[in-house]
This record gives structure tokens, sequence and C-alpha cells, in this order.
């Protein structure tokens, strides 16, 4: 499994899916916004992105810590 996460620093949310994913013994990569490469990474993968965290699990976007949530419960529940 691939994981992929947009962070900022003191994102509250941003903590919480880097928690869920520790949980879970998986790894992932964090790219932290507060390095300018990252913030023009982010916006060519998603022009529109205006929060954090920003979440991708095996190249297919998830969004942020509430869709991750939900996208966690229902792996969950398989």
């Amino acid at each position: 499994m691939r994981i992929i996460i947009y962070t900022q620093n003191s994102c509250l949310y941003c903590q919480f899916a880097k928690d869920e994913f520790k949980k879970r013994d998986w790894e992932y990569t964090e790219y932290n916004l507060s390095d300018d490469e990252n913030k023009v990474s982010l916006l060519k993968r998603l022009s529109d992105a205006k929060t954090v965290p920003q979440i991708w699990i095996d190249d297919k976007h998830i969004g942020g810590y509430d869709e991750l949530m939900v996208h966690l419960k229902s792996l969950d529940s398989q």
C-alpha cells in the first residue's frame, strides 16, 4: 500500500490522520507544505486544494481527514 499525505505544521487533523496510519502500522510519505516545492506538488496533483490533510492511497485521492475516516470504516467493515 502506498500512502501520500500532504500536511501543514500545527494541523490537528493532519496529526489525527497520521495517528490512524500509525495505529494500523501503515507506512506513509508525508509532504509538509512549509516547503514550497511540496505546495507546488500538491497543486499539480489537486489544483483546487484548499485544506490539509490531502491523502492518496494507492494513487486514489481519498481527500481530507473526514473522508479518510469514512474510507477506513468501509475497509474495517469488510
